[in-house]
């Protein structure tokens, strides 16, 4: 799906194709949603330039992530959005030409949806490059929320409780599998960015009067790479102590295994020796043999058990 957003003195209104002057020197962005074949090849005839496929923006070499052609900046980042339960990523291509910026995006982009409700770029300006400015502003800003929703989980999970059962544990764990994919995902996508942003600052391919804000963006970006760090290590933390629960609820049922074991193991030895069917055992022809047996067999079951509770084992 195409549209075009005329961009006009910090605001983008959407148009109707029909109203564009064609020498028009206004500014506009053409947003692709989806695109398909007819709408691809409507803006490469208007605009004489070669527009990527899903394939080309998803290649990672650094060339073809961002390059400077006859066309304009050519940049390729992946957008990030939540879908039920994770994160998934958006190939997301752009072309900044001359009076224009035209992206494509193949799949829904919360960030796009977000510029296109709101209207506003933030300055009083008509270049196109702003657009593509505010979208990343937009895009740095859905990651720094997605980090910090990982924090606030993580916390959610700090808490040694006692009497924890084994499936609580095990439920816990597979979130924060769950949440460690999601979080190696953000980490991609400004790693991405972050290339991006280098490409941009080197071919110095803004207008100065955005010079200001690409320079925070480019911090911000940094801070939370530098904070992704701190949670995956506090996530890591987490769930190695997790699976150390889990060891210890395996260890203390192994123990008690072990122990049962060894407790029946002394009554079982004197009833294998007194099942014996040998013709010369003197006490089994005795009356009192039949107790004195059950009696040691006790004694044997209930000696080692003592021993243990008073060692503090059990």
């Amino acid at each position: 799906m195409l549209t075009i957003h005329r961009i006009r003195q910090g605001h983008i209104e959407p148009v109707d194709d029909r109203e564009i002057d064609p020498d028009s020197s206004d500014s506009f962005w053409l947003d692709l949603q989806d695109p398909s074949t007819a709408d691809r090849e409507r803006i490469e005839r208007a605009r004489r330039m070669h527009l990527p496929v899903i394939t080309d923006v998803s290649e990672i070499e650094a060339t073809s992530r961002f390059f400077v052609d006859e066309a304009g900046i050519h940049l390729r980042v992946w957008f990030l959005d939540q879908s039920k339960d994770m994160l998934v990523r958006h190939p997301v291509a752009f072309v900044l030409a001359r009076h224009c910026l035209i992206s494509m995006a193949w799949g829904r982009v919360a960030v796009f949806e977000a510029l296109r409700a709101g209207h506003k770029l933030g300055h009083q300006t008509d270049s196109p490059a702003e657009v593509l400015v505010k979208l990343l502003e937009l895009h740095l800003d859905e990651m720094a929320d997605f980090l910090e929703a990982f924090y606030d989980e993580i916390e959610g999970h700090w808490r040694w409780e006692e009497g924890v059962t084994q499936a609580e544990l095990e439920n816990q764990l597979h979130d924060l599998v769950q949440m460690e994919s999601d979080k190696h995902k953000v980490r991609f996508v400004l790693m991405d960015l972050q290339q991006a942003l280098a490409g941009l600052r080197r071919e110095d391919a803004l207008p100065q009067a955005l010079m200001p804000r690409f320079t925070a963006l480019q911090r911000d970006l940094d801070s939370l790479l530098v904070h992704s760090d701190f949670v995956s290590e506090k996530l890591d933390f987490l769930m190695n102590m997790l699976v150390s629960r889990l060891t210890l609820i395996d260890n203390r049922v192994t123990k008690i295994l072990s122990v049962v074991a060894l407790v029946f193991l002394p009554p079982t030895l004197i009833g294998a020796i007194y099942g014996m069917n040998f013709q010369h055992m003197p006490e089994l022809d005795e009356p009192w043999a039949y107790p004195v047996a059950l009696l040691a067999m006790l004694a044997s079951a209930v000696v080692p058990y003592l021993i243990f509770k008073w060692k503090r084992w059990l």
